[in-house]
């Protein structure tokens, strides 16, 4: 594994900061450990000050029920129309946080 420089570091965690790629994908592309690339991640946001951004479920309406479908992998979740729209954003911000 070749030393490597900030420049370099700042775009490979871009490239892995980027939606829907895995870590260890990443770093098997530019040759480095998924814990080397880990660090560098901490790094960065350390350094910027910033908070990963939140993950986004993907949910659509649906016309058939009057309700919101929410599918998230294999679970599909489905809230009537009357649900609290409360309970809804706090279960599916635990679902987006049990999939990192």
């Amino acid at each position: 594994m070749a030393n490597r420089d900030a420049g370099s570091w700042a775009a490979i965690v871009a490239e892995a900061e980027t939606a829907g790629v895995p870590h260890t994908e990443v770093a098997a592309k530019h040759g480095v450990t998924v814990a080397a690339l880990k660090y560098h991640i901490y790094k960065r946001r350390k350094a910027a000050g910033s908070k990963p951004a939140p993950r986004v479920l993907p949910v659509r309406l649906s016309d058939e029920r009057r309700g919101l479908l929410a599918e998230f992998g294999n679970v599909k979740l489905s809230f009537s129309e009357s649900c609290d729209p409360a309970y809804v954003a706090a279960v599916l911000s635990a679902l987006g946080k049990s999939a990192c």
